[in-house]
This record gives structure tokens, sequence and C-alpha cells, in this order.
């Protein structure tokens, strides 16, 4: 999908993105215990990047378990940045956002924390094996990378069971299943956790970790040295 399209495919949730996620998501809500505890306890100015923020969901995490850290928020539609700035206004003071496409614009350097959710599976392959070593330099050394991501399994069969598995769930919320899994389809690059760990470690990335995995989703975790 060209960039303008998935601009207007968010621009269209942004209203109502978290309900929909839910809807759309399996274990949406318990993902974000997983990367809130993934998240350091020591309470210390951490300066934060939320790749694809959309309404400020995993920043919201953030804000409330560290109460000095600082978050760029970075997105694609300025609809979904007007509605992080109307869900987070009273973290104002704590957060600047910019918008852009990080495929091709700066995402910018000196984090403690880099968040992606819902987002690398936008990039194709070969724009992911090549941003990962973005993510890799914009963050200091010791720095945390977290992601939210769709999968797919090494094993087709595998595969094939999971989006079976995941068309129910969207049924049984009471959303159409085929119209979100033609979405998906159109416009993402799911990859395996092989793969994407493969070139995290390529970037230079160490303690690659999965957290959490439940059909084709995932949040996995890793540290630049």
């Amino acid at each position: 999908m060209e960039q303008h399209q998935v601009q207007e495919h968010f621009a269209r949730q942004a209203d109502e993105y978290e309900e929909l996620m839910v809807r759309l998501v399996p274990q949406y809500l318990f993902q974000h215990r997983v990367i809130q505890d993934l998240l350091p306890d020591e309470d210390r100015e951490y300066r934060v990047l939320d790749l694809g923020c959309g309404n400020g969901i995993l920043s919201e995490l953030v804000f409330t378990k560290l109460p000095r850290a600082r978050v760029v928020g970075f997105d694609l539609t300025e609809s979904m940045l007007q509605a992080y700035r109307k869900k987070l206004a009273r973290f104002a003071d704590r957060f600047s956002l910019q918008a852009g496409d990080f495929r091709v614009d700066p995402i910018g350097n000196g984090y403690d924390i880099i968040l992606a959710g819902l987002t690398l599976h936008h990039l194709t392959w070969q724009e992911r094996r090549t941003f990962y070593q973005d993510i890799y330099s914009a963050l200091n050394r010791g720095g945390k990378f977290i992601a939210r991501d769709i999968i797919i399994d090494e094993d087709q069969d595998v595969t094939e069971d999971h989006c079976r598995r995941w068309k129910n769930f969207i049924t049984a919320q009471g959303e159409d299943a085929e119209f979100w899994y033609a979405k998906h389809r159109e416009k993402d690059h799911p990859m395996t956790l092989t793969g994407h760990f493969s070139w995290l470690q390529e970037a230079g990335f160490i303690k690659t970790a999965c957290h959490w995995r439940l059909y084709n989703f995932a949040v996995t975790s890793a540290e630049r040295p």
C-alpha cells in the first residue's frame, strides 16, 4: 500500500482506534501489561520515542510508570496526533509530536527507549532490515527497543492455522473478519520471529527476546549494548 493510502486508512480510524484494536487484536489490553512490565523500573528522565504512536496508547503506559520520562510521539497522520493531544492532554508538558513517514523521514536520536506498536509490519522486508539499523543508531548505549507486531510462523501450515484463529476471534467480536483480513493482506508485510531477531542482531542488538505471543501477534524486545 502506498503512503497516502496508509495515511487515509489510519485517519479514518483515529477517533475509534483503541476500541477497534480491542476487537481486532487478541488480548490487546493484556499486551499493554506485558509492554509496561518491559519498561525500566528506575525512576529517571528517560527519553522515549513512540514510533507510530497513534492516539498515545503506549505513551500513556510510559507516563504512568516513568513519571519523569519525556516522549516524542511520531506518526504518519495528523488526525492520530490530534487524538494523541486530546487523550494525553494532562501530560502535555512531557511530550512533543512529529508527523512523518519513518521510512524516509528522520526519527531523531539520543533515545533511551524506542516503542513500536503495531507499525513495523507496514514496512517491506527490505525496508525493515535497513530500518533496524536506524533504530539501533537512534538509541543510546544500553537503550531498549520494544515492539508489538504482527508476525508469521516459520511453518506455513501453522501460519494458516493462526490466520484462521485470528479471523474467528474478529468474527466473535462482531467485526467483518474477511474485510479486515483483506486489509491486512493488502498493506502489511509481517515476518517471522526468526527473521526479526536475525535482522536485529545484524544491526547490532543483543538480548533479543519474545515476551508474549498468540497466533500472529507478538511482543518482543532487544537492547543496544
